[in-house]
């Protein structure tokens, strides 16, 4: 299957450019990957009170699989200064988050995000994603990962993703699985998440698997 089958991604003209002595890929901000109920885009500064309303209602459903916020974090301003810094480590090929929207309205509804990005002999990236506790169990984030595969292996040009999860987040391991991840080991003590270092499955996903699904 090719990477984003069924998608349609949004593109300004002319190629994307690649810089060969580094391997930087430079994609633009303005990068939409639409489904059949929601898209993905590049953070907005517009989206901050958006972002703030959606995780302050999702705190409980979501708390358990994420780090302790720093005080201060649900400020408007606090938002803004880091999706000023969102989208310039997009400019800088360092991370790609993606907002899930839903795609008639734009809301934002969740995010994909390819962290700490290497590229060189490795193009890969880490994953992470979560979604609005009132959109959860409803498929969105298994269409929003689907999206987000084409756009890694196709635009953003990555060979490799890699997932860490707590093993009782029953969840997003169905999520993963489903998106057609395969599990590569047990990290003890991985990550300090809630206030605890936990154990995580790691799995992972290369282009060429991708493309053969």
């Amino acid at each position: 299957m090719a990477p984003g089958a069924g998608a349609r991604v949004s593109l300004p003209l002319g190629p994307l450019s690649l810089v060969p002595s580094a391997g930087m890929v430079r994609v633009p901000l303005s990068l939409r990957v639409e489904g059949a109920r929601v898209a993905l885009r590049a953070p907005r500064m517009s989206d901050a009170p958006r972002l703030i309303d959606v995780r302050q209602r999702s705190w409980r459903f979501l708390s358990p699989w994420m780090p302790v916020p720093d005080p201060g974090a649900e400020e408007v301003q606090a938002n803004r200064r880091q999706i000023h810094r969102q989208r310039r480590e997009w400019q800088e090929d360092k991370a790609y988050p993606l907002f899930i929207v839903d795609r008639l309205t734009d809301q934002v509804v969740g995010r994909v995000a390819f962290n700490n990005v290497v590229r060189g002999v490795f193009q890969n990236a880490y994953l992470g994603y979560w979604i609005d506790v009132q959109h959860a169990r409803k498929g969105l984030m298994t269409e929003a990962l689907r999206l987000a595969m084409g756009a890694a292996f196709g635009p953003m040009g990555l060979h490799r993703l890699q997932a860490a999860i707590i093993p009782r987040n029953t969840a997003s391991l169905a999520v993963i699985r489903k998106a057609g991840f395969r599990q590569e080991g047990l990290a003890e003590r991985y990550l300090r998440i809630a206030g605890e270092w936990e154990d995580h499955v790691i799995f992972a996903l290369t282009a060429e698997e991708w493309r053969a699904r």
